[in-house]
């Protein structure tokens, strides 16, 4: 496979003009394959999130710019190669043929590539010793509705109720997430407020709010997409400022229904290691990684008769066996 690739000797990665999360997930899945094919471009320029005009956007926030370059015309022309241009459908229709998973593909990727710009880390700093001087546990909640909701709709599938995300905590983390402080991250205004008072209730933590999204109706990509540069890059930071929040509280729960928490998921466990049972999807799926353990060692199982309470999953898994239990 990398053989075929490696006569160009570079590879350029096309952003498109849709949001910060699928262009970055894409990137994560892309450079641990692409540095194979030699010097790794990022061509960004129909991507919105950046702070100049002509610079290519990726750089405008992150100090990862030994490993990838932004790219131009004049720099692929001057490494002396026609380098092969790629773009998210044929990094699937890699990854297909490879038959890989993304996991270590982005944990890799983000141990190169998760690096701020110094301006951009002052400002990160400063919200992370917020996040040190509330009281544990924090529970970070990202609820995301704007343009989502509207694509959840149109393909008949329910969003994530506040009522859901409470719920979802409580299954997943039970009294260890109760009594701390609770982190309401997101765009949607009225969602975010209906979470902040049921985890309040149920959780009895207090609330940390941060500036509140610009959009009431929150995050819809083609308006942001009309904003001016200045505003863009401003909420692109304030944006990572909320990232950098998931992904430092103690525990945090989203929904797969959007693409960040998928990279929230992977700076977690791969950038800080934090336990892997910290994490939560609430979305009907429940697919975060641990959710399966969860399952197997319900407290339901406590109750069970016999000399062995056993949890129903694992007592299905013994009836479908060609082993004995004995065995």
């Amino acid at each position: 496979m990398f053989t075929s690739l490696s006569v160009d000797a570079c590879t350029v990665l096309e952003f498109t003009g849709e949001g910060f999360s699928p262009n970055v997930m894409w990137l994560l899945h892309a450079f641990p394959l692409y540095t194979m094919n030699g010097t790794f471009y990022l061509d960004a320029k129909l991507w919105p999130h950046r702070c100049d005009e002509t610079g290519g956007g990726w750089g405008d926030f992150f100090a990862s710019d030994k490993e990838v370059l932004d790219w131009t015309p004049e720099k692929e022309k001057a490494g002396g190669e026609v380098c092969l241009r790629q773009n998210f459908k044929q990094v699937d229709e890699l990854l297909h043929k490879l038959g890989t998973g993304t996991e270590e593909l982005d944990g890799m990727a983000v141990n190169k590539l998760w690096r701020f710009k110094p301006s951009v880390q002052k400002v990160i700093n400063s919200t992370l010793r917020e996040l040190k001087g509330l009281n544990n546990p924090t529970i970070a909640f990202h609820v995301r509705g704007g343009d989502l909701s509207a694509d959840l709709q149109h393909n008949k599938r329910k969003p994530v109720s506040p009522q859901q995300y409470v719920d979802r905590a409580l299954e997943a983390f039970g009294k260890k997430a109760k009594g701390g402080v609770c982190v309401i991250l997101g765009d949607d205004h009225k969602a975010m407020g209906e979470t902040a008072k049921l985890a309040k209730a149920k959780l009895g933590c207090a609330i940390y709010r941060r500036p509140p999204y610009y959009r009431k109706a929150g995050h819809v990509q083609s308006e942001f997409s009309k904003e001016p540069i200045a505003k863009r890059c401003a909420h692109t930071v304030q944006f990572l400022q909320d990232i950098e929040l998931m992904t430092h509280a103690d525990y945090f729960v989203g929904t797969f229904h959007s693409n960040l928490p998928r990279i929230i998921q992977t700076l977690r466990f791969s950038l800080l290691h934090k336990d892997k049972r910290t994490f939560a999807d609430a979305s009907e799926g429940k697919a975060d990684w641990y959710e399966k353990v969860r399952e197997y060692f319900r407290e339901d199982a406590k109750q069970r008769k016999g000399r062995r309470a056993v949890p129903a999953a694992y007592s299905a898994s013994r009836r479908r066996s060609m082993l004995s239990w004995e065995q």
